[in-house]
């Protein structure tokens, strides 16, 4: 099956990139294909309800990747206690795409908690009609470090973000 997974970090290299990276290591473990939106190096046009988007790389690509999904994960870094707008900003682009797939959220917040963005992330899920799933993933503070070969310097950090990965291969497999 295939994961398409969105960043909604601007920032080359940041931690929310990271742990798009790590949660792709994880799914292809188990089994499934997966693409990384990477909206440092994939940036979109800001949504105009009145303009046309056709001829536009990027919108085109990530619409046809959350086509084929089977299941998404959408990451963001969590500002002043909401997502980025670059990931708002996707998320308006693309919202029909979502209805009907599991969907896995994900921030990375500079603070101590950063479930703030989760909830509303969820809550627009709800609302495009995707199947939000029970685990999520934050990570904050002092455990947004990765090692060099991509795994997460805190080991019940990996753990708990494989649990997420778990539940949303357990979601596609039964939707399928």
């Amino acid at each position: 099956m295939k994961v398409t997974i969105l960043s909604g970090s601007t920032k080359e290299n940041s931690s929310v990139l990271l742990l798009c990276r790590y949660i792709a290591s994880c799914m292809e473990a188990h089994g499934h294909t997966v693409r990384i939106f990477d909206q440092a190096t994939m940036p979109l046009p800001i949504m105009c309800e009145t303009e046309k988007y056709d001829d536009n790389e990027h919108v085109n690509n990530l619409k046809s990747w959350l086509d084929e999904a089977d299941g998404i994960v959408l990451a963001t870094p969590e500002y002043h206690g909401a997502m980025s707008g670059a990931l708002k900003n996707a998320i308006d682009f693309l919202w029909p795409q979502f209805g009907g797939k599991p969907v896995t959220v994900a921030s990375v917040a500079g603070g101590a908690v950063g479930v703030s963005s989760l909830l509303m992330l969820q809550t627009i899920m709800r609302q495009v009609h995707a199947i939000n799933s029970p685990e999520w993933i934050s990570l904050c503070g002092p455990d947004r470090g990765f090692n060099e070969d991509g795994t997460p310097e805190n080991e019940k950090v990996a753990e708990r973000v494989q649990k997420a990965c778990k539940k949303l291969d357990s979601l596609m497999t039964a939707l399928r």
